[in-house]
């Protein structure tokens, strides 16, 4: 059985948006130290969140 590439498309991105909502899963404490806790640029959640974004635009852009 073969899969059609949209769908191939498309599951890839669902995986890429439940691969952003499981790092939004981790609490702040786990990914940023307390002396830090200000500075939202330290938070790698963000920092993955533009990543998936750039992934999922990328993704679009070429299918």
């Amino acid at each position: 059985m073969e899969l059609p590439v949209f769908w191939a498309n498309y599951i890839s991105v669902a995986l890429f948006v439940l691969l952003g909502c499981g790092v939004w899963s981790i609490p702040k404490s786990a990914v940023v130290p307390k002396e830090y806790a200000h500075a939202r640029w330290r938070d790698l959640r963000w920092w993955a969140t533009g990543l998936i974004v750039l992934q999922i635009l990328l993704y679009a852009f070429f299918s």
